[in-house]
């Protein structure tokens, strides 16, 4: 993957040189791919990953899920001292990734599928957006308006509780 970067960045280099590249470690940008991504020396780099735990939580009755998560309901998310610090550990260790390379951090995607119960989607969702924001990571959610959505494209009406959690007033 390090060598498919260096490829991919010279060519995009050969007519934009200084234009940002948003590039992420291999296995889906997985946070614990971080320590085995090498970059080219480029400072217009910014460095992507995804955060889907606890996962089955987020993609609990997922049907493209395994066995697994496509049976797994049920499970909740309250904020607890040691969900946080779950959350805060991962995301500390990105921040501290990120200023021992030099790197901005955006956090590409995250969000919850819409078989968890909407009161432990907007807690998880406003922790994670709280957590990135605090250590200056950039942030979109996954997705707009589909399984995950903050927006339900049916009643053409947006999911008040996940777009508080997103944007708190």
């Amino acid at each position: 993957w390090n060598d498919a970067i260096a490829v991919m960045l010279k060519a995009v280099r050969a007519t934009n040189p200084t234009r940002a590249v948003i590039v992420g470690p291999e296995s889906w940008n997985g946070i614990w791919k971080l320590p085995k991504l090498k970059l080219p020396d480029d400072p217009n780099l910014i460095v992507t990953v995804h955060y889907y735990d606890p996962y089955k939580l987020t993609h609990q009755g997922a049907p493209w899920g395994s066995d697994e998560v496509k049976s797994t309901t049920g499970v909740k998310w309250e904020g607890t001292d040691a969900e946080l610090k779950a959350l805060r550990k991962s995301f500390d260790d990105v921040a501290e990734w990120a200023k021992k390379n030099n790197r901005p951090v955006f956090l590409g995607e995250f969000g919850a599928f819409e078989k968890a119960d909407m009161a432990s989607r907007a807690k998880w969702t406003a922790a994670v957006v709280k957590e990135a924001e605090a250590r200056g990571f950039s942030w979109a959610y996954w997705e707009f308006a589909a399984g995950f959505g903050a927006y339900d494209r049916d009643k053409k009406a947006w999911r008040d509780t996940l777009l508080g959690a997103l944007m708190p007033k």
